[in-house]
């Protein structure tokens, strides 16, 4: 077993922008197949540029706020509630054009 709370976790930068902050609940190699899970706040203006992932699909649920993600060319408005799914080898970008924090919860699946 292992609890974490979120409240007590380090606030480290993404891979892609290091200005934006993610908590990392559960780290790559503490479940098969899991790369990762945590969550991660947008400030207004923030973004991450257009990658991709070969060998992982990424989840993402937002909880607050809205964002822009941009999947294969296709500009979505995610808001609370929704869950997006971004297959492995899609091109996709997230940022926030808004004048909140946007805050979601996401993990990876290698493939």
């Amino acid at each position: 077993m292992k609890l974490v709370k979120q409240q007590e976790l380090p606030e480290l930068g993404v891979s892609h922008n290091p200005e934006i902050k993610k908590k990392t609940m559960i780290s790559s190699g503490e479940i098969p197949q899991l790369m990762m899970f945590g969550s991660a706040v947008f400030k207004p203006g923030e973004e991450v540029n257009l990658h991709k992932h070969d060998t992982m699909v990424e989840v993402f649920y937002i909880q607050k706020g809205k964002a822009e993600f941009t999947v294969e060319n296709e500009v979505l408005l995610l808001e609370p509630g929704h869950c997006i799914t971004i297959e492995a080898g899609e091109l996709h970008k997230q940022s926030n054009p808004f004048k909140e924090n946007v805050e979601w919860l996401y993990f990876g699946i290698a493939i």
